[in-house]
């Protein structure tokens, strides 16, 4: 799409499928990778174009856990290092609360927008390098709100 020479397109995908961690898969199909990794290689994909906005709907829905854990991990070092735009969309109140910034709620029919909150747990695992703000009083307070929001829409 970007009509560039073969060689640095190549240098471009090399860089992307090594920030992703999928630079030894380079030469596999696409049917060949788990989930998890088909997950990072769409990232990659969408993450050439240098998009301002990076949209995600509900991309970790069909993961196992671990794979959803790390993934969760690399979204929130794609957001922390490049500060680009992530609007993600997921119906898990705890990977919203530990992904968002900002958080938005939408009741069920019609979808309209039931609140608006700033969030920051993300920037606290992020700089605290654990997932200790999890087990938090703040952070169960938040969760039962949204659960509160969720349950009386």
């Amino acid at each position: 799409m970007k009509k560039m020479p073969k060689a640095e397109l190549n240098r471009e995908v090399d860089t992307y499928l090594e920030k992703v961690g999928l630079k030894e898969f380079a030469d596999k199909k696409v049917y060949e990778l788990s989930g998890g990794m088909k997950q990072r290689a769409a990232i990659a994909s969408a993450l050439i174009n240098n998009p301002e906005i990076l949209l995600m709907d509900e991309p970790f829905g069909a993961l196992d856990a671990l794979t959803r854990e790390q993934m969760q991990g690399f979204i929130r070092n794609i957001w922390w290092n490049t500060g680009k735009t992530i609007f993600f969309i997921t119906h898990d109140v705890d990977e919203a609360l530990l992904l968002g910034t900002r958080i938005l709620i939408m009741s069920k029919h019609p979808g309209k927008i039931v609140t608006d909150f700033q969030a920051a747990f993300t920037r606290s695992y992020v700089e605290d390098n654990s997932d200790d703000v999890r087990y938090t009083e703040s952070f169960h307070q938040k969760r039962n709100y949204v659960l509160s929001l969720i349950n009386s829409n």
